[in-house]
């Protein structure tokens, strides 16, 4: 398993069960041995897959950590390249990368529709933005939203967070649509409430830069004329979040390029403090009041500039 300097155990997991099951099916028992790298060394892994069995026909040798296994690989057919080229040029490598915003959107609206599990639009939205890029809090998020779930109920963001265990605090993607919406009051709001639930305030920062690209991204879509789909495609609304277009699109309507511009620098400036150690709240109120505050006296919207 590859993951870089990142790395989803969950999927890992995932990608060596299904190598397994194909090489020994499902009866494990004398047929598979599991050995830890830091645990062990090149000659027992060896003496393992030369091991037979009187009761399996096949068996298969896990390493987890091989990294960490002991000795030089001497043990091994190829004494002539180093071990660990030798492996490389002949295994099967699988990626075990987190899943970026998109592809994680998508896998978790299959699990949900593969559970029989019923989730409102908002409810998966919700479960994304609180439990992150980590699959297997999300699986073990699912399996409590199942519990909850029992008789067919269709769950409501709400009531998701409820299941998530983090009281009622507003989760970051309403806080997005009010600085897009410029309804600074309740954004100022919905991340006192975040901050005071321990949210991270880069994080925080990052949902506004996110909410704010995609406003920008959606006035330059209506500009090119661009069809739904298109639009949808390029904002990455897949699946459950093509509601979001709608509100995106009129988000837009309050904005001029100008205006976009400006509050994004606000948001660039408040993220070069923040990394320099200033004060989380007062870094964020001043960014968010200063780039999405009320229409200016005269401004113009985006929509009638283009008239």
């Amino acid at each position: 398993m590859v993951g870089g300097k990142a790395f989803d155990s969950f999927l890992a997991d995932q990608a060596v069960e299904k190598i397994v099951a194909a090489a020994i099916g499902d009866d494990r028992g004398d047929a598979l041995e599991v050995l830890r790298g830091d645990e062990t060394g090149w000659a027992r892994v060896v003496e393992a897959a030369r091991t037979g069995s009187l009761f399996a026909p096949r068996r298969a040798v896990v390493v987890r950590g091989a990294e960490a296994l002991k000795g030089e690989g001497a043990e091994m057919a190829d004494k002539r390249r180093a071990i660990w080229k030798t492996i490389l040029d002949r295994a099967a490598v699988v990626l075990a990368e987190p899943m970026k915003e998109a592809a994680l959107r998508r896998h978790v609206t299959e699990e949900v529709r593969r559970r029989k599990l019923l989730v409102t639009q908002d409810g998966i939205a919700e479960l994304v933005e609180r439990v992150g890029p980590d699959l297997r809090r999300l699986m073990g998020e699912l399996e409590k939203l199942e519990a909850f779930a029992e008789g067919g109920r269709n769950l409501t963001a709400e009531e998701v967070a409820a299941v998530l265990g983090r009281g009622r605090a507003r989760p970051l993607y309403k806080l997005g649509d009010a600085v897009a919406m410029r309804q600074a009051g309740r954004a100022l709001g919905f991340m006192e409430e975040l901050l005071e639930e321990g949210e991270d305030a880069l994080r925080i920062l990052g949902t506004l830069h996110r909410s704010l690209r995609q406003v920008r991204g959606a006035l330059g879509l209506q500009a090119a004329r661009a069809t739904r789909e298109q639009m949808l495609a390029a904002l990455r609304l897949n699946g459950p979040f093509a509601f979001k277009l709608n509100g995106l699109l009129d988000a837009a309507g309050g904005w001029s390029d100008e205006e976009l511009a400006g509050a994004l620098a606000a948001l660039e400036r408040a993220d070069g403090r923040l990394k320099s150690g200033a004060e989380p709240r007062s870094t964020l109120a001043a960014a968010l009041l200063e780039g999405c505050g009320p229409k200016k006296e005269g401004a113009r919207s985006a929509g009638r500039t283009r008239r």
